[in-house]
């Protein structure tokens, strides 16, 4: 999309696009294409960021469900030892 603005980071500069997030008026420079539509660094940063967050989210529920399946199996293996022990004395 071309427009006659200026670039609201360069004002000498003249906007080849408009961000979609924030909807400034960008520059080549400054202008990113992310998914086929420009993004100004802004708010790529922070779409990169809800991305990296998501991530981590999804690490931290597995590492607990997996230290819960640990702590399962750790309490299942103790119990069946005792009971092996109880039956071989």
């Amino acid at each position: 999309m071309t427009t006659s603005a200026h670039c609201s980071y360069h004002p000498d500069r003249p906007a080849l696009a408009v961000c979609v997030s924030c909807r400034r008026p960008i520059c080549q420079s400054c202008s990113t294409l992310w998914e086929g539509m420009h993004h100004c660094a802004a708010c790529l940063a922070q779409r990169r960021a809800a991305v990296v967050e998501r991530g981590t989210a999804w690490r931290t529920a597995i590492l607990a469900l997996l230290t819960l399946a640990l702590l399962a199996g750790t309490t299942f293996l103790r119990a069946w030892l005792a009971a092996a022990l109880t039956r071989a004395f």
